[in-house]
């Protein structure tokens, strides 16, 4: 009667915690969506630059909304297997010439960019 009481607490265990570790062992890809955008890459934007060199250093925007051509989106998605999912932007600005004004987002830009306003 002892040993089946034993076996009966073993299997309720296993069976309990069982979800959580086979949960880990199972492979799980890594999901990037939109554009992978390098830190390096966002410091070596400078102010002025026109949209053929920024697209040149950053590939194509994800996002041009069609009322405001002069605002470009890159959005990077990174699910990794089991962790929580990170979304990083960065928000390009330009004016009527074509020329990068602005930026925001969560890239810092390099020294560079801010010499070039002075």
């Amino acid at each position: 009667m002892r040993w089946k009481h034993i076996a009966a607490v073993s299997l309720v265990l296993a069976t309990m915690t069982g979800c959580s570790l086979v949960d880990k062992l199972v492979y799980r890809i890594d999901i990037n969506q939109g554009n992978y955008i390098d830190q390096t890459a966002v410091e070596e934007l400078k102010f002025g630059m026109t949209k053929e060199q920024v697209k040149f250093l950053l590939g194509p925007p994800m996002l041009v909304e069609a009322g405001f051509p002069n605002t470009w989106y890159f959005v990077q998605y990174l699910k990794p297997g089991h962790e929580e999912a990170q979304q990083k932007e960065l928000i390009l600005s330009f004016d009527n010439n074509g020329q990068l004004v602005g930026m925001k987002g969560d890239y810092s830009p390099g020294a560079s960019f801010f010499k070039a306003i002075q």
